[in-house]
C-alpha cells in the first residue's frame, strides 16, 4: 500500500448523506468529533435511498407504553389507541423465517437487540419526530386500533426525517459537501485507513481523517453491477430510488481488503407503476410502489397468475415479488381488483400508494382484457378457475386475515392464493401495470458488532467502519418489513460512537 499524507483533516468522514449517513455524523458530532459528509449528489437530489423510503421502523415494543413515549404529538383519541405489543422473540422469528436461517446471528440480536433504544435515542437526543403509522389505523367496534406491529414512522416519511436532518446538520455546523463522491480510501503503510480521494468539479483531492464512515449504499443503480452479480434482466430493472449508488463504497472498501459477504445474487425489489420515471422523482418518495396485492390477483401479461398474492403478510412478501417479474412476458405484469378489491386499497383511507395512480378499467374481465392486449379467454380461465378454488370458512375481515394461510384460502390450484382469497366477481374491473423496481442490494462487505468493516481474515481494518446498505450478512432472500431503515439508524449510531471515539495514541500510531 502506497504512502499516504499524515494530515488530519477531520476525526471522521461520512461517505454518504442518506438517512444512516447523517445520523452516523450527528452521532459521531455528538460525541464531540470533527465531522466532514460528502454527498456525491447535488443538493436538489440529496438524500440517497432515505429520501425514497416510508420511514416505517421494525422494533420492540411494549405496545401503547412506548408508542407513547416515542410519540410527543398523539391526540386524545390515540392516546389509548390499542397496540398489540411486539417482542423480540417474534422479531427474532419472523427475521429468521424470511431470510431462511442465514443472517449474521451476531448482527441480527444487535440489530434486535438495540431497535428501541436506538429510535429512543433518534427522539430524545436528535429531535426526530415520530408518528403513528397511520395506513393501518383502523377503528374497531368504536376504538382506534394499530392493526399490525410496526406502528412507529418518522414524520414525513423518509422525506421528512432526510431534510429534518440536513437541517440539524446545517443547525450543528457540520460541514456538508456536495457534488463530491469518495473515490479511493487513502491507507497508511500500516494498512490503517486514513482518509479518502475525493473527486469534486474542481477535481481530485486528498482528504485526510482519522476515521471514514461508509454509509453510501450498495450498487443497485449499476445496471453493469446487476447483471453481474444478480442475474439475467436485471439490467433492465428500474431503480426506485437514489440513481448514485453506483457501489462505489463497496469498490473501494474490497480494494483495500475488506471481505464481501451477504446474499450478492439478491436484492431487495418490490412491484412498481409500469411507468414509473427512471430516474425516480423525488417528489413521488414512495408513491409509485404497489403493496396491496392480496386484495386482487397478481397476473403476467398474457392473463396468468405466476405467484401466491397470500403467501405471507405482506410486510413479509412485498420486497422479494417484484423479482418475478424478470421472467415473464415483457418482463412486466398486472394487479387485478374487483369493485370490492378497489374499493379496499382506494376508498378505506387504509392505502395510499394506489390513489391517483393509473389504472385500466371495465365493466366485464373479456372487455379488461381486450383493454390490456390480453386473449380474453386466457383472463376469463384464470379468474374463473382461481373463484372456484376458493375455500372459504373463518373470519372475513381483512385486519385478521391478511397473512394467515388457515383463512380463506385456495385449493387444486397452482400457484395457491394462501390467504385472502376472495371471488374476483364484482364488476367493475380494474388492472394496474406493474415493473420490477429495484431498492438495494443484499450483497456487501462485512462487519462486526463496533461496525467495523472486516478483511479476508476477519480482522478489522483501522479506521473504517461501515453502516446502512454497504453492510452485507443482515438480509438474504428476503427481508421483514421496515428493517432496512431500522438496520441503518442502528449501524449508524454505532458507527458515529466508535468512529469518533479512536484515542490519539490511534490517531498517532496510524501516522
Amino acid at each position: 500500500m502506497s504512502e499516504v499524507s499524515s494530515r488530519v483533516d477531520y476525526d471522521v468522514i461520512v461517505v454518504g448523506a442518506g438517512n444512516t449517513a447523517l445520523l452516523a455524523a450527528l452521532r459521531a458530532h455528538e460525541a464531540g468529533a470533527k465531522v466532514l459528509v460528502l454527498e456525491k449528489a447535488p443538493v436538489e437530489r440529496r438524500g440517497g435511498n432515505g429520501y425514497f423510503t416510508t420511514g416505517i421502523y421494525r422494533i420492540v415494543h411494549n405496545g401503547i407504553e412506548d408508542v407513547r413515549d416515542l410519540i410527543s404529538d398523539l391526540t386524545e383519541e390515540e392516546h389509548d389507541i390499542v397496540v398489540e405489543p411486539y417482542t423480540s422473540d417474534q422479531f427474532f422469528r419472523e427475521y429468521l423465517h424470511v431470510t431462511e436461517g442465514l443472517v449474521d446471528p451476531s448482527l441480527m440480536e444487535m440489530v434486535i437487540e438495540k431497535s428501541t433504544d436506538t429510535i429512543r435515542w433518534m427522539v430524545k437526543k436528535q429531535n426526530i419526530k415520530m408518528e403513528l403509522t397511520s395506513n393501518f389505523v383502523h377503528r374497531i367496534d368504536g376504538k382506534l386500533h394499530f392493526v399490525g406491529e410496526l406502528p412507529i414512522s418518522a414524520k414525513g416519511a423518509g422525506a421528512g426525517l432526510s431534510d429534518f436532518l440536513f437541517s440539524e446538520l446545517e443547525r450543528k455546523g457540520i460541514e456538508l459537501r456536495y457534488e463530491t463522491g469518495a473515490e479511493k480510501l487513502l491507507v497508511n503503510a500500516m494498512g490503517c485507513v486514513v482518509g479518502v480521494t475525493a473527486k469534486s468539479k474542481n477535481g481530485l483531492q486528498d482528504i485526510g481523517g482519522n476515521t471514514v464512515i461508509l454509509a453510501c449504499g450498495g450498487f443497485e443503480s449499476n445496471p453493469a453491477w446487476r447483471a453481474r452479480y444478480l442475474g439475467k434482466n436485471w439490467d433492465l430493472a428500474k431503480v426506485r430510488g437514489t440513481p448514485y449508488n453506483m457501489g462505489d463504497g463497496l469498490k473501494m472498501a474490497m480494494d483495500i481488503g475488506a471481505q464481501p459477504t451477504g446474499h450478492w445474487s439478491c436484492c431487495h425489489a418490490i412491484f412498481i407503476d409500469a411507468d414509473a420515471p427512471v430516474p425516480a422523482i423525488r417528489a413521488d418518495t414512495d408513491k409509485s410502489s404497489k403493496r396491496f396485492y392480496i386484495f386482487g390477483l397478481v397476473l403476467n401479461a398474457d392473463g396468468e397468475r405466476f405467484l401466491d398474492e397470500g403467501e405471507d403478510d405482506v410486510s413479509m412478501t412485498y420486497s422479494r415479488y417484484g423479482k418475478h417479474l424478470l421472467d415473464q412476458p415483457q418482463r412486466m405484469g398486472f394487479q387485478l381488483f374487483d369493485a370490492k378489491g378497489y374499493a379496499t386499497i382506494t376508498q378505506g383511507g387504509i392505502f395510499h400508494d394506489y390513489v391517483g395512480s393509473p389504472y385500466t378499467r371495465a365493466d366485464t374481465l373479456e372487455g379488461l382484457a381486450d383493454k390490456l392486449g390480453m386473449k380474453p379467454e386466457i383472463l376469463t380461465a384464470t379468474v374463473k378457475g382461481y373463484n372456484e378454488a376458493i375455500q372459504t370458512g373463518g373470519v372475513t375481515n381483512w385486519y385478521k386475515i391478511a397473512g394467515m394461510p388457515e383463512d380463506r384460502h385456495t385449493e387444486g390450484i397452482t400457484p395457491a392464493k394462501s390467504s385472502c382469497a376472495f371471488p374476483i366477481d364484482e364488476p367493475p374491473y380494474y388492472a394496474y401495470a406493474i415493473n420490477c423496481g429495484i431498492t438495494f442490494t443484499y450483497g456487501g462487505i462485512k462487519v462486526n458488532r463496533r461496525a467495523q468493516v472486516l478483511d479476508t481474515g476477519d480482522n478489522p481494518i483501522p479506521g473504517l467502519y461501515a453502516a446502512g446498505e454497504i453492510i452485507g450478512g443482515l438480509f438474504y432472500n428476503n427481508y421483514p418489513g421496515a428493517t432496512g431503515q431500522l438496520t441503518g439508524a442502528v449501524f449508524a449510531r454505532i458507527a458515529g460512537s466508535n468512529a469518533a471515539g479512536e484515542r490519539l495514541a490511534d490517531k498517532t500510531a496510524r501516522s
